[in-house]
This record gives structure tokens, sequence and C-alpha cells, in this order.
């Protein structure tokens, strides 16, 4: 594994105002790049169908790039991921007030996000690194002292993040990871001919906020938000675009939840490796032009798929700009503002019980 190291090429320091970046490397040639600002995946290479190296990751060269960052690339994003509506929720008939950073409404528990918290590194080597964070009592607005960490280890033809955390009251807990994928290669252009699986029966349309609508999810039959099958993704778009579908206009094409189900997901994870068997199969992917194909399995109740239509000639790696649909994000987690319904799996931690997250991606 690299040195922990700034820039300049001080030795291993883990004091909050220190940022820094580390290469691990993992079998059949793959290599991740990681920072502990955000606790954030910087790159991902993976050989293509010729050997050839392929970053699939969109980033930024320098760690400290990041800093100025507001697109939360490759960031772990918390300790909510996504919107609460009102930016207020009540636990324990106690009603709690959050910063209101997106009109009304709370979205990733910024400005204050551990996006942009420089991470303590806990522990690394060649093939893994595991950054940890202490977020206080009331930190965002959230009850109790949450601590949380964050393992990246790269694993035969695959990537692992586990996530544990536990607090000492009653809080909400929902991590996600926000890596934009593009499987052609950062830079390469948009993914709207990427071919994409979510196999999930139903989805959750959103407000103009991006907020689930009241009432349960809707069927994907017959729209362009069924991924039940590989399709492609700018295919689907195009048959949204001839319908005058309301919520990919809303999103500019994709940010929306589906639930998925493991009782009806003959696509579970294992094995015989007790740490990952039993992990959901959240999604499917495949780069067009690198054959890169990419498999992701977690724990998680729900993946939101975002389409990044709002990103806008962002500053990347090698002197690439990223525009819209650059990259897409498979986030784990809860369904948004699941903490303010009743109809679905809420990110509640009961004081003391150890946070889980576990996401495995599989590469081939």
């Amino acid at each position: 594994m690299e040195q922990w190291r700034t820039t300049d090429d001080h030795e291993l320091v883990t004091s909050s105002n220190d940022i820094r970046a580390a290469t691990i490397a993992g079998p059949n040639g793959m290599a991740a790049r990681l920072t502990n600002h955000g606790s954030r995946l910087m790159s991902l290479t993976i050989p293509d169908g010729d050997g050839k190296p392929v970053d699939v990751v969109l980033g930024k060269d320098d760690p400290h790039d990041y800093v100025a960052d507001d697109t939360l690339m490759g960031a772990i994003v918390g300790r909510n991921a996504n919107r609460i509506r009102g930016a207020r929720f009540t636990l324990g008939g106690r009603e709690y007030r959050l910063t209101a950073n997106e009109g009304p409404n709370s979205n990733h528990s910024q400005p204050n996000g551990y996006e942009h918290r420089n991470w303590t590194i806990l522990e690394a080597g060649d093939s893994f690194v595991r950054f940890g964070l202490d977020s206080p009592d009331m930190d965002q607005g959230f009850p109790g002292r949450f601590r949380v960490s964050v393992r990246y280890a790269l694993v035969e033809s695959g990537l692992t993040i586990t996530v544990r955390g536990t607090c000492d009251a009653t809080t909400v807990a929902n991590l996600t990871t926000h890596t934009y994928w593009n499987l052609n290669g950062e830079g390469s252009g948009d993914v709207f001919g990427h071919r994409l699986r979510i196999p999930a029966d139903r989805f959750y349309s959103t407000d103009e906020q991006f907020i689930p609508l009241a009432g349960p999810a809707g069927r994907v039959d017959g729209t362009p938000m069924d991924f039940r099958r590989s399709v492609g993704i700018g295919e689907q778009l195009r048959i949204g675009a001839l319908r005058d579908n309301r919520q990919l206009a809303i999103a500019r094409g994709y940010n929306h939840a589906f639930p998925i189900e493991a009782t009806k997901n003959g696509d579970a994870y294992g094995t015989g490796a007790e740490e990952w068997t039993g992990l959901k199969l959240m999604a499917k992917a495949v780069g067009e032009r690198s054959g890169i194909r990419m498999a992701m399995y977690s724990d998680a109740p729900a993946v939101l798929l975002y389409t990044a239509g709002f990103l806008d000639d962002v500053p990347g790696k090698n002197g690439h700009r990223y525009g819209p649909s650059a990259g897409l994000c498979l986030e784990p987690g809860f369904v948004p503002n699941a903490i303010n319904r009743t109809d679905c799996e809420r990110p509640v931690l009961p004081a003391g019980k150890e946070y889980q997250l576990t996401v495995l991606y599989r590469f081939g």
C-alpha cells in the first residue's frame, strides 16, 4: 500500500485537519485509491476484456480538491443520506429539527455532512483501509453520539464496503456510498449506453423536490422504471420522453428509490463465505464499450438510482469535465424520507444496537 501522505509526502498523521490519499491493490490487477476526506473512493481500476486498466469511478486527482466538491463524488454520506421532508422528524415523542439546505428540506444531512469530515485512519493494509468518525450528540441535529467505521477492501474480483456504527441514544442512521460509476471509464462520456438491471417490482414516484409521494410504491410494469431485465438506460429514457414521463423530466433522468425484497429476489449472494452470504442483488450494470460488468449486492432495504442529470461541467480527473449523466449512482440505503413514513422500513437505530451496511461489488 502507498504511504498515507499529504501532497508533500509527510508521514502518516490522523489529525482532524489532515487530508490523506492512498492506493490499495487487489487480485486480478484491481486497484483503488481512497482518501480520508469524506471516507471517499477516489478511483477503482478494473481490467477490461483486453486486460487494459479502466478507472470506472468519477473523481478528483488530488484529495484536497474534494474540499470544494458539492457533488459527493465517492463519499460516504451520513448521518442520513438523501432527503427528509421539512427538515424535521419525531423520535421517541420528541421533534428534532435539522438544517434546511434544499428549500424547506434536509438533503444528505448537509451543510455539515460526513462527506466533508476528515475521518480517522483506524487501520490500513495492502488491500484494505478502515476509517472512523466520532459524530457527537446533536451533530447535524441528530440525537446521540454516533461512532461509525467504514472499511474498504479489495477481494477476489470485487470491492467491499463495510459500515458499522453504534450510538448511545436512539437515533437516525442511514448512510450510503455516493460513488458515480462509468464502466466505460471516467471521462468517457455519458452512461446512456450502459445496460442496467434492478430486480425491483416497485419504485417510488417523487414530487419536484425528489421526496417520495405519499402512498405505497408503484408498480414498474409498463413504465420506464422497469429494469427487471437488463435494458439500456438511454433506451428507457427515450421511451419515457416519448410518453412525456413527468418523473424523468423532473429528475433529468432518474433519481428514484427501488425497494429490494429478499423474498422475491432469486439473486441472493451465497458463495459459502459467511461474511457475504445472503446479501441481496441490488443492481447489475455493463459498460457497452468496455464490456466491464458490475453486480452490486447489499443488505440495504432499497437502492436509489441517480443518473446524475444535474452534473454540470464538474472538474474531474485527468483534465476531464463531467456533464449530465457522466456517471450513475447506485445508493444502497433507506427510502428517502423514510423516517417520516410508516409504510416502509424506517432508519431508526436503537441505543446500543449496531448499525450495519454491507456492500459488495463484483466485476467481470
